[in-house]
């Protein structure tokens, strides 16, 4: 993620000793990607961690990061790879620097992965299921999703100026299979991550060692999680899906959590309107001012445009029975 907002020193010094944490002896921005600010402090050696990770959200209101903040409390303490956000004395887990909500995290080792292999996307899979498993998070409201039907109307109707008539067509048929399947599916729903690509998972060697940004996460569909995640760790550059990295994903998820019949019927739907969510997310960050200023860390549409056309006329992987 990009450094967009740049703490103050006096005001994040003050926020490290609410947290009961020393002062940082430096800080550095992180330049990649293009929604938050973060930056990597180093404080003096301790007991705890000597390097956190302090990300501040730039545009999301504070009460919509709590229940991500719980939902990674949770997961830490189920034994899951997730750096848990620090909390105060009085476990508030959600600070503010500059008037934005923040987090601070300890830094977790481990790399993000080019090319993962199967058994890459296999722990992948053990990971959703498992998160998906535990339910939601007690003592917080649960979330809606923030890049939902509402979000992806209104989006699309800002952006629409700059589309094609025939993109525009292929978009309003996305809107209206979105609108078909809220009304006639039951589809299971929960806890998902909403984000997790390979950048958003760490490993050392073969072992998970972190998911990590959770500021998506909400209460949706939890074959939209899956969906999600099988477009990043399986998809292949032409658009279509590499056949062992999504059946290993598929195969380990479902060894947790078994498809329901209703998810099987709505695989199709789900692929389109997860690539949708990214095609139309992308559009936007790339017209966005801000990439004026960054021209960094921007991702192109084309890749999911592209990913969209390949669910609705080409051979998906199967869900396991």
């Amino acid at each position: 993620m990009a450094a967009y907002t740049t703490p103050d020193a006096t005001e994040l010094a003050a926020l490290c000793r609410r947290l009961g944490l020393a002062a940082p002896g430096s800080i550095a921005p992180v330049a990649a990607g293009v929604e938050n600010s973060t930056w990597v402090l180093t404080l003096p050696a301790l007991p705890e961690p000597a390097r956190w990770v302090l990300s501040i959200v730039e545009n999301r209101e504070f009460p919509e990061l709590l229940y991500p903040a719980a939902l990674c409390t949770q997961l830490h303490a189920a034994g899951l790879p997730v750096p848990p956000p620090r909390a105060d004395g009085g476990g508030h887990r959600v600070h503010r620097i500059q008037g934005k909500p923040a987090l601070l995290v300890p830094l977790a080792p481990g790399e993000h992965l080019a090319a993962p292999l199967p058994t890459h996307c296999a722990t992948i899979g053990d990971f959703l299921a498992c998160m998906h498993r535990l339910g939601d998070p007690a003592g917080v409201a649960p979330r809606a999703n923030p890049f939902g039907r509402p979000w992806l109307e209104r989006t699309v109707a800002a952006l629409a100026p700059g589309f094609t008539a025939a993109d525009s067509d292929l978009l309003a048929r996305q809107l209206d299979r979105y609108r078909r399947l809220e009304t006639a599916a039951a589809l299971p729903s929960g806890p998902i991550h909403a984000d997790l690509f390979r950048d958003n998972a760490l490993f050392v060697g073969d072992r998970l060692s972190a998911v990590i940004d959770f500021n998506s996460a909400c209460h949706d569909w939890l074959l939209l999680d899956v969906a999600i995640a099988l477009h990043d760790w399986a998809g292949t550059a032409d658009g279509g899906f590499d056949p062992a990295r999504a059946a290993a994903l598929l195969a380990a998820y479902a060894r947790q959590r078994r498809f329901a019949a209703a998810e099987t019927a709505a695989w199709r739907d789900l692929l389109c309107l997860a690539a949708t969510r990214f095609w139309v997310s992308r559009e936007a960050a790339a017209r966005a001012p801000a990439a004026e200023l960054t021209g960094r860390g921007l991702k192109d549409p084309e890749t999911f445009r592209t990913r969209l056309r390949h669910c609705l006329a080409g051979a998906l992987p199967p869900l396991p029975g």
